[in-house]
């Protein structure tokens, strides 16, 4: 007896509609089908057979799917079709799983000797595992994983405290990284796999926290393993720089730094720290994303090692001879620095070397300069009003921003001003700024819909809003002026109103388009609506397709409750006349019931 029950409804909402009907055909062929317990879960294996053979997996936990396996191409994440038939087999067919003794029952049964014999064996067949082995805590000695050769930090005779670092640095090396020869995007390679570094970095974290002030094996440890992660990141760098998620490494590595560096260390073993911050600095940079989060831990560091560390950004920045790595350079310092007492001139003369315009408006603000905080941002109209508002806010400079927003035109300046008075309540000026940009923009704008709520949200009075707007843009009857206006009108339930706009255009249908055309037409009183509908029943058969004889149908049909069945089905005989040879749209209509 297997044991297990897996219902259709939890395997098909693991592997989707999509490859549940993709795998059906390999349900049959499935070869190799075992169930082994393992704990409260349970783990079905078997194999499928495409271009070559595949292996497959899939856990089970309380009749649920928790994960899913394939060694196809595209079975990484567990949802392509050899998954689905083995969870259909599983659903339809579980006896044939051959029942295997418990995970745990099988692991205990061995002995040293014979265990390392069994893990030889899957490593002849599997060589990638050997990072998964050589990676896994010592439950012996710590120097029984090679320690990493850390200089000063980690002197002959130290006993450390963990084998993390060793064993950090045994993930680096067996990363798999195509040389440059090999690697190219159209390769549909991901990168290199950093599954078995995530979980050492969380025990570095832990390191980093569990170790106490005087411990210094701990200590020790903590560092070498930063700079085992750091190095190893430099070298992939090296590799292939700009590389996609190596943040995902340095950023925690960094940061448990930080946090080693803010605890009293013994003189060398601070001095060290230290270096190993610069180095990263100088090798992998530190991005604003980064410093963000860590700017509260950089504040905890001693002054001294804060005044060396901006220092030393700073004489980065100062070698550089590219403009684009100089201002990035710069944003680092600017970062840093501002966690120390600079003059106001220092402060914008960092921010200028950045050339981060958000940065250069933030400093002339902290610098008393609100006027040429504004005259910056009309030099650059792709900066966003309400991006840099908040920073006119904070420095008691927001009434000159209004006011620059008052005289900037484009409609995104606009729209903060608006959202910027209501919030503040004042009604009345936001009112002026929507009756202002509604009779500002042409009637056909895209941004007249959205003005027109905002009119209607602020006004006092929307009767007389509204037909002030009517007059304005009656005024204007020139074609691409109508189809708003007519929208306007049939929003606010005024269809006749709208009719009589039309009254002296020859071809309302082509003037609104076939969709506003029909929205009228339905709208209308039946004496009214008659003409329209059948213009717009006429439109869509023009179109000579079977989708548009359908539409035309679909339009008289809803409009018998309008104007009558039995003008409706005049209609449809009138254009079976008018296209006599048209069999399709007669069909059509024999099927709308008009005929």
């Amino acid at each position: 007896m297997t044991g297990f029950i897996l219902q259709k409804a939890a395997a098909l909402s693991y592997a989707g509609e999509r490859e549940w009907r993709k795998g059906q055909p390999y349900v049959s062929s499935l070869t190799g089908l075992n169930v082994q317990p393992d704990g409260a879960a349970i783990t079905l294996r078997g194999s499928a057979y495409g271009q070559e053979r595949y292996s497959v997996s899939a856990t089970l936990e309380r009749g649920q799917v928790q994960q899913a396996a394939c060694s196809c191409p595209v079975g990484g994440d567990g949802r392509c079709k050899h998954v689905a038939a083995l969870l259909a087999r599983a659903v339809t067919s579980p006896a044939d799983f051959r029942e295997l003794p418990p995970l745990d029952a099988a692991l205990d049964a061995l002995d040293a000797p014979a265990l390392r014999a069994v893990i030889r064996r899957m490593l002849s067949r599997e060589p990638d595992l050997l990072s998964v082995l050589l990676t896994q805590p010592s439950q012996s000695s710590p120097q029984s994983i090679a320690q990493p050769n850390t200089g000063p930090v980690q002197p002959d005779g130290a006993d450390p405290a963990s084998d993390l670092p060793g064993r950090i640095r045994v993930a680096f090396d067996l990363m798999d990284f195509p040389d440059e020869d090999h690697w190219h995007w159209e390769n549909d390679w991901d990168g290199p796999d950093f599954s078995e570094l995530t979980p050492m970095l969380e025990e570095l974290q832990e390191l980093v926290a569990a170790a106490p002030t005087g411990d210094l094996a701990a200590q020790r440890s903590a560092l070498a393993a930063i700079q085992a992660t750091l190095d190893g990141c430099h070298d992939l760098n090296t590799q292939q720089p700009d590389l996609d998620d190596l943040s995902t490494l340095i950023e925690p590595a960094r940061t448990a730094l930080l946090s080693l560096l803010a605890r009293p260390l013994p003189a060398e073993l601070q001095s060290a720290a230290l270096d190993t911050l610069h180095a990263s600095v100088a090798h992998l940079g530190w991005p604003d994303h980064e410093i963000d989060g860590q700017l509260d831990l950089f504040t905890e560091l001693p002054a001294e090692d804060r005044a060396r560390t901006v220092a030393f950004v700073r004489g980065l920045h100062d070698s550089e001879t590219g403009e684009y790595a100089r201002q990035r350079r710069a944003r680092t310092l600017y970062a840093l620095a501002s966690t120390g007492d600079l003059s106001a001139s220092e402060n914008l003369a960092l921010a200028r070397a950045t050339g981060d315009l958000f940065m250069i408006t933030a400093a002339l603000l902290d610098s008393g300069q609100p006027e040429e905080a504004t005259a910056l941002l009309g030099e650059h109209p792709e900066l966003s009003l309400s991006v840099v508002a908040g920073l006119f806010q904070d420095s008691g400079a927001l009434a000159h921003l209004e006011a620059f927003a008052r005289t900037r035109p484009d409609p995104w300046a606009r729209r903060w001003l608006f959202t910027h008075l209501y919030e503040q309540y004042r009604r009345a000026e936001a009112h002026a700024v929507a009756r202002d940009a509604l009779t500002q923009l042409p009637p056909a704008h895209a941004d007249t819909p959205f003005w027109i709520t905002q009119l209607k949200t602020v006004s006092s009075d929307w009767p007389a809003d509204r037909e002030t707007l009517i007059t304005h843009w009656t005024a204007r009857r020139d074609g691409p002026h109508l189809p708003p206006l007519v929208r306007l009108l049939l929003r606010e339930h005024q269809p006749e109103r709208a009719a009589q706009l039309l009254h002296d255009v020859p071809d309302p249908v082509g003037v609104l388009g076939l969709d506003l055309a029909r929205q009228l037409a339905m709208q209308l009183p039946a004496e009214q609506a008659v003409a329209l509908i059948i213009q717009v029943a006429a439109a869509h058969v023009a179109g000579r397709s079977r989708a548009h004889y359908q539409s035309a149908a679909r339009t008289l049909r809803d409009a018998a409750p309008i104007i009558g069945r039995a003008e409706a089905q005049s209609a449809a005989r009138l254009l079976t006349e008018e296209y006599p040879t048209l069999r399709a749209l007669k069909e059509e209509l024999q099927a709308a019931g008009l005929l």
